[in-house]
């Protein structure tokens, strides 16, 4: 992979669907952000820091908990419309900072919590973006990690990859939720917790949030319908009467690991 080329793919696909972020049900909230502000341990001397904050749903559910939020993201548009989005709430301790979530621009031993929610699977190298979180995350620290898994079936994590890709150019791949076990946990922090949220995608939605393009929304339809039966009861695939493909489920994992 061209990792710089990557990034630049990346900001220029978010700056187009900023707007499309701050308004996704999927992002503004659920039981899934329930538990990771359930799970943030709070206080009005500690900073957070939010990476990858795409809409600014998870910095704005944090700053009732912590002194200092601050949200991150490698595209200039997207931390506009979220700062536009929280600061439109009345929300004031939240600063806004562009940053690569593989080279944070931040000091060691910096935060008290490092969280990034629904971003990973879109970078290019997962495992230098939690070195980076722990690098700058305080001893015992939190880092909370939400992020769309694969099902641990090699040929069902395939097709998801494929179709998520697909829809949307960007994105790099999903990993299974023991990927994401062994890979926090081989950088040095302790896993303590973990949920996995089921999450409801309205095809047609899913597609016009990251603006997929006519062809590949007609290649996606196909692909949905042929799907072998394992893809299609693992990701509840659905097509009414008429062959319309009208939502598919993946799953969320949330994790809370703590550096020793």
């Amino acid at each position: 992979m061209d990792v710089a080329r990557h990034k630049e793919r990346v900001q220029a696909q978010f700056a187009a669907t900023a707007e499309g972020y701050v308004a996704s049900a999927t992002h503004a909230g659920g039981d899934d952000l329930d538990q990771l502000v359930a799970w943030a341990e709070g206080g009005p001397d500690r900073v957070a820091l939010d990476v990858a904050t795409g809409g600014g749903h998870t910095a704005l559910a944090l700053a009732p908990l912590y002194g200092q939020v601050v949200a991150s993201d490698l595209t200039e548009r997207m931390l506009g419309s979220a700062e536009a989005f929280i600061r439109g709430r009345g929300v004031v301790n939240v600063s806004f900072r562009q940053a690569d979530a593989e080279n944070l621009p931040f000091p060691d031993r910096f935060f008290d919590l490092v969280s990034c929610r629904i971003a990973p699977h879109h970078f290019a190298d997962v495992a230098r973006f939690v070195g980076e979180a722990r690098r700058v995350l305080k001893s015992s620290g939190i880092f909370l990690l939400e992020d769309s898994i694969a099902p641990e079936d090699e040929d069902v994590a395939a097709f998801l990859n494929r179709a998520e890709a697909l829809r949307d150019h960007t994105h790099v791949r999903s990993l299974r939720a023991s990927e994401w076990r062994d890979l926090i946990q081989a950088i040095g922090l302790a896993v303590e917790a973990e949920r996995v949220f089921p999450k409801a995608h309205p095809f047609d939605n899913w597609v016009e949030r990251s603006q997929t393009s006519e062809a590949d929304r007609r290649a996606l339809v196909e692909m949905f319908r042929a799907a072998p039966a394992r893809a299609r009861a693992a990701l509840r695939i659905t097509v009414d009467v008429a062959g319309r493909v009208t939502s598919y489920t993946d799953e969320k994992i949330l994790l809370k690991a703590r550096k020793a």
